[in-house]
């Protein structure tokens, strides 16, 4: 049985179906760290707004938020990585994690 060309090169079902996995995860990862940082901005503005004791529960809440979208942005990175991506500049120009707040 002859083998051509085209069918070496050609990728198996399994390599198909594992991409398929590492862009499903990828998109999965960054759709939940967009979702935290349009909660981000959101928690942000409601702060600039707010004084005193008032201010602490929505601001610890931040902080606790902020930690885990830098933790789901360093997963989106390692999916990235994964996918033999390591140039992150993309990453930091679509997800910016806010700075801290005081």
């Amino acid at each position: 049985m002859a083998t051509t060309r085209s069918s070496i090169d050609s990728p198996l079902a399994i390599e198909i179906a594992l991409r398929q996995e590492k862009v499903g995860a990828l998109r999965r990862v960054g759709d939940t760290l967009e979702k935290m940082l349009g909660e981000l901005k959101e928690l942000e503005r409601q702060l600039r707004t707010l004084t005193g004791p008032a201010r602490a529960k929505p601001l610890a809440a931040y902080h606790q938020l902020r930690a885990d979208a830098e933790y789901q942005r360093w997963c989106l990175v390692v999916q990235r990585e994964a996918m033999g991506l390591f140039n992150h500049s993309e990453v930091d120009l679509m997800y910016p994690v806010p700075p801290q707040l005081k």
